[in-house]
């Protein structure tokens, strides 16, 4: 058994460095705790030589891959999870009984059928309805894997099982909680480069006292090609009355401060807690009086899949007092343990009866897939002050507005300007250009100089900076309209290439606004140097990307694709082939693309002409002064025109060519509702095709 250092009362617990002006915030009580990896349960840590086939008696199909679920039925303990292959038809259910979590005995194995193509991971939580002898069950379902790779992930869902003889035979009762759009074919319609994965990866809370059913869900924006970005995983919540009994369509989900959306197809904000989220579970401390939350942050690097996320797979701890406000503390961290990756949580009381509420001892029961060995730890809190860990206070971005969240920062309306736009102004010493390929277009620039400035102006309601987080950042002033706005710590231990380091909002749009950040030339104790790398801007504005805007439904976010001869086209997902050998797997290549009948292409950034020409249009939502702003770019040795144009009118038009540079474009136009903007490309010559990068931005100015 390892102990780990107590904490002592009104005494600062440090179990990491904190970072200097991040989150400067305690929680009201510390912890000790001791560590064991023996004598565990098998269903936790389960024998034999390998994680796969662990015991001739006890399969748990792809390892520990889903958190094991107990629950009270009169006085025992019944614990419930997969015993098999969580992918198939028929899907077995471990069953145990005993006196508490640690002393039961197997039973019979339970059975539940599902359709082909959507998994069956039990379980993330039990509830047992005593007086209908009825047990419920959320289950983590995995559907329309077969688009992995080249998608970031797989489609997500959580789904109810009931079953009214203890779990020996399970009922579908349908999906409880799903994505904005959720049917098979639907990834593709979301808009821009990434898809809502879907709410599981959950955990289940029954909060009696309140009189509500939680699910934590796990959700992301992955890519629809490429590796997953770890640091866009995010917690969301949905509630059931536990009057409705889980039943599906009687789920809410929490939606800007209100639990306002369904549980089916509805939207959701982030649950945020102190910036970043927790993968782990909920229980209740009486001891303490809140509720807690223990777990790894979100984020942290999966290597199955990834290396961009969090390098610290430490437990973390965040607290709540009710539920139905969802205003979660930063965190704390309860085992300070980087290489970690042990994703799988069970809670319960010090006697390992009760996975709801705990004392001042709470156990956590700590396991994963291939992180060997699974652990216990017995968790015991005191009255006190701990440190928060002190992650950068915003959370992490996609560089594009994503339309189909309900969060407010993730489907924000705003102009994104990179760091090397001449609309942005560097004076002082020290700027150098620093590349990466997880920066917004590649590039930031960085000075660790005194007095290095870096400033935009521009006109509406907010501005977000972005400046990458990681081990060399230092401090920054901000300066806004003359105005002081505080300073900024830009250290974290990681490097996180999409936060928001400083967002303002509630500015009056008639106006011209100036952020302003100034190098400080110092730096917190723990950070290696002073350097402020700014990425870019975005400011609130009516804007319109191409990429940003580009799925696979016509009209959506005012783009349409087309030939100028109205043409039809259709919308393309993968190219498919027949299998090289019998009983293979058809071949698949990703297209994600609108054609026509003559070879004519336009994708997410692209268009190429066929034998004619191909058009992307845009519809004016209503009147006003619009900013065209592109450039042109051919991609292949031909040549061709391109053309923009208003209400067939051109206001544009250029030849492309390979050996040419790009042809930039910036015009201004006043548009009424309904103008069609026309992006059109045509090949020199009918039997030539030309392609060119060609992703145009739309702004209204007035």
């Amino acid at each position: 058994m390892r102990r780990i250092a107590a904490a002592i009362p009104c005494m600062l617990l440090l179990c990491a460095p904190p970072i200097a002006g991040a989150q400067e915030v305690t929680l009201p009580f510390g912890w000790s705790s001791t560590v064991r990896t023996d004598h565990l349960p098998e269903f936790v840590a389960p024998p034999g030589p390998n994680l796969y086939n662990a015991s001739p008696t006890l399969r748990v199909g792809w390892g520990i891959d889903s958190p094991t679920g107990f629950v009270r039925i009169g006085k025992e303990v019944w614990v419930f999870f997969n015993s098999g292959n969580q992918y198939g038809t028929t899907v077995k259910v471990a069953r145990y009984r005993g006196s508490n979590i640690e002393h039961t005995e197997r039973q019979a194995d339970g059975v539940i059928s599902v359709e082909p193509g959507v998994s069956t991971h039990f379980c993330g939580g039990l509830w047992y309805d005593s007086a209908a002898g009825k047990l419920y069950a959320p289950i983590h379902c995995e559907y329309v894997r077969g688009i992995q790779p080249p998608a970031g992930w797989c489609r997500k869902k959580t789904r109810l099982a009931t079953s009214t003889d203890r779990g020996e035979t399970w009922t579908m009762e349908g999906d409880i909680l799903t994505d904005v759009l959720p049917e098979q074919g639907d990834w593709l319609k979301f808009s821009g480069s990434y898809f809502e994965a879907g709410p599981a990866d959950f955990d289940f809370y029954a909060d009696e006292r309140g009189g509500y059913f939680y699910i934590f869900t796990c959700n992301a924006f992955a890519p629809k090609s490429g590796a997953m970005n770890n640091f866009l995983w995010f917690n969301e919540a949905a509630r059931c009355a536990i009057a409705d009994r889980m039943a599906p369509g009687k789920w809410r989900k929490f939606c800007r401060g209100t639990w306002s959306e369904p549980g089916l197809g509805g939207k959701s904000s982030r649950v945020t807690m102190g910036s970043y989220s927790i993968y782990g579970r909920v229980i209740y401390n009486r001891f303490l009086k809140t509720y807690m939350r223990i777990g790894v942050v979100l984020g942290a690097v999966d290597r199955r899949y990834t290396t961009l996320g969090f390098g610290d797979g430490s437990i973390y701890c965040s607290t709540c007092d009710d539920l139905a406000t969802q205003h979660w503390t930063p965190m704390g961290k309860v085992i300070d343990d980087p290489p970690n990756a042990k994703f799988g949580f069970t809670l319960t009381d010090g006697g390992g009866r009760d996975p709801a509420s705990c004392d001042r001892m709470l156990r956590v029961y700590n396991y994963w897939l291939y992180d060997i060995p699974s652990r216990a730890i017995d968790i015991t809190f005191v009255h006190g002050s701990t440190r928060t860990a002190g992650f950068p206070r915003y959370g992490s971005y996609a560089f594009e507005p994503l339309p189909e969240s309900g969060d407010t920062l993730v489907s924000r309306r705003t102009k994104i300007v990179g760091c090397d736009d001449g609309a942005t102004r560097y004076g002082g010493p020290g700027w150098t250009r620093k590349t990466s390929a997880a920066y917004f277009h590649g590039a930031a620039m960085e000075s660790g100089e005194k007095g290095a400035f870096v400033q935009f102006s521009f006109r509406g309601p907010s501005i977000y900076w972005r400046a990458v987080a990681d081990s060399a950042g230092g401090k920054a002033d901000l300066v806004l309209d003359g105005g002081s706005a505080g300073t900024v710590d830009t250290y974290f231990k990681d490097e996180i290439p999409n936060q928001f380091a400083f967002v303002r909002t509630g500015l009056d749009p008639r106006m011209t606004h100036t952020l302003k950040a100034v190098v400080r030339g110092e730096r917190n104790p723990f950070s290696a140097g002073t350097f402020v790398r700014h990425m870019a801007f975005e400011y609130g504005a009516e804007s319109y990307r191409a990429s940003a805007g580009f799925s696979s439904v016509q009209g959506k976010n005012n783009w349409h694709y087309s030939a100028p001869d109205g043409r039809e086209m259709r919308f393309v997902d993968f190219d498919r082939a027949p299998a090289e050998t019998p009983g293979g797997k058809e071949r698949k290549t990703f297209a994600n693309e609108w054609r026509d009948t003559t070879g004519g292409r336009i994708g997410n950034s692209y268009q190429e002409s066929g034998r004619s020409a191909v058009a992307r249009t845009w519809i004016a939502p209503r009147a006003g002064a619009l900013l065209i702003e592109c450039s042109v770019l051919a991609d292949t040795p031909g040549t061709g025109e391109a053309t923009i144009s208003c209400n067939k009118k051109a206001i544009w038009s250029g030849w492309v060519s390979p050996d040419g540079a790009p042809a930039p474009v910036v015009l201004s136009v006043a548009v009424s509702g309904g103008d069609a903007i026309r992006f059109s490309l045509v090949a020199d010559g009918p039997s030539k095709s030309c392609r060119v990068t060609w992703d145009p931005v739309l702004t209204y100015t007035k």
